[in-house]
């Protein structure tokens, strides 16, 4: 059009339907194509910004802030990559003492044979790492390997008589909760379980009686449960006045050992054990006992070999809260707990069971008697 003295106006076009319909089309096409930011995304910074700088700083922060799944994710993959890392150190020095014994001319089939049984399952553990099937490395296993290494560190001519193998380090590490089958029970083994189901204990006789029971079956996984559980179940009965001679440290320990560290991989026996350790530590006067028989060590091996399985981690926790209870304040079994790696032990099992909230919440009610005096 034009106006006074024949100058060209420009007129806008006047807005049909059509032109919101386009206009959507047009930001629905950029988001898909990652050209566009999410409005909600914009509204939320432009109402921030509106409000100060100090908001909008705040609504960004949210933004990046890693959500709790990705920080325990974050925190699984950099123990794995750790204890990649020291795996393979540890199997180029078992290469390097191998051939330095080559060099000097040494024959010790009996060391390449050690140092083989070490190798093979540095490779496996490598491999069960790659696959996340481990989450990282136990602080007896490393602690282990150092000292067998150690040996010799200052060359490869050792003493055969003196040597320590150290083959026990590995027990528990390689066989996963999941993949871990009992062997079938025999029909001796069989009639035991049924035996220790109804076992009665009335003098001291009777305690010797069981721990005899339970070793003329110590290869039987289902015997050693039903043992232990029993032996919990009969220092409950104890607490409730039950007149019972013989349950003593120096009479039950042994049996509560062997059966533990016997079947370490097995999460049947090891729940029933920290009942039996819990019973025990709850006995008046034992505690002392049970702690210089290493009782608190072996709950915190048998935790650290099964804190993937939620039942054993509830009786672990447990069996540390009677123990610290029974210890009181200032006391040596409590100063023993500590440098055992209780409170290690069951921060592990939090980290890895972080979504179950019950759980969590009873170790959090456990560690401040076990941390302050």
């Amino acid at each position: 059009s034009f106006g006074a003295g024949g100058q060209r106006l420009f007129v806008a076009p006047r807005p049909t339907l059509v032109d919101p319909l386009l206009s959507a089309l047009r930001v629905r096409s950029g988001l898909a194509m990652g050209k566009a930011k999410p409005v909600t995304t914009s509204k939320a910074k432009a109402k921030a910004s509106s409000k100060g700088p100090e908001t909008e700083a705040a609504v960004e922060e949210a933004e990046v802030q890693p959500t709790a799944e990705q920080i325990e994710a974050r925190r699984i993959y950099t123990q794995r990559r750790d204890a990649t890392k020291w795996a393979k150190e540890k199997i180029d020095v078992v290469h390097a003492q191998v051939q330095e014994s080559k060099k000097k001319g040494l024959s010790f089939d009996w060391l390449s044979m050690a140092h083989d049984f070490h190798e093979v399952r540095l490779t496996r553990f490598v491999k069960r790492l790659d696959e996340k099937t481990l989450d990282g490395v136990l602080d007896s296993l490393r602690e282990g390997l150092e000292a067998y290494l150690t040996q010799c560190a200052s060359g490869p001519d050792v003493d055969k008589d003196g040597f320590d193998y150290h083959r026990t380090i590995w027990d528990g590490v390689l066989q996963d909760g999941s993949a871990y089958s009992r062997k079938p029970e025999t029909p001796e083994s069989a009639a035991a379980i049924e035996k220790l189901k109804t076992w009665t204990v009335a003098k001291e006789a009777d305690v010797t009686a069981l721990v005899g029971e339970m070793a003329t079956h110590s290869a039987s996984a289902g015997v050693q449960e039903a043992g232990l559980t029993k032996i919990g179940g009969l220092f409950s009965q104890q607490r409730e006045g039950a007149d019972m001679t013989g349950m003593t440290c120096e009479a039950l320990m042994p049996a509560i050992e062997r059966g533990m560290r016997e079947h370490m991989v097995d999460p049947g026996v090891q729940r029933s054990g920290q009942a039996a350790l819990r019973g025990l530590s709850m006995a008046p006067g034992q505690l002392g006992l049970m702690r210089d028989a290493k009782g608190i060590d072996l709950a915190v091996e048998s935790l650290l070999a099964q804190y993937q399985d939620k039942e054993v981690c509830q009786a672990a926790n447990g069996n540390f809260s009677a123990m610290a209870h029974a210890a009181g304040k200032n006391s040596p079994e409590l100063a023993t707990m500590r440098a055992a790696g209780v409170v290690e032990a069951l921060c592990k099992v939090m980290g890895h069971h972080a979504w179950d909230q019950t759980l969590c919440g009873k170790i959090r009610v456990t560690l401040p008697f076990i941390q302050e005096d």
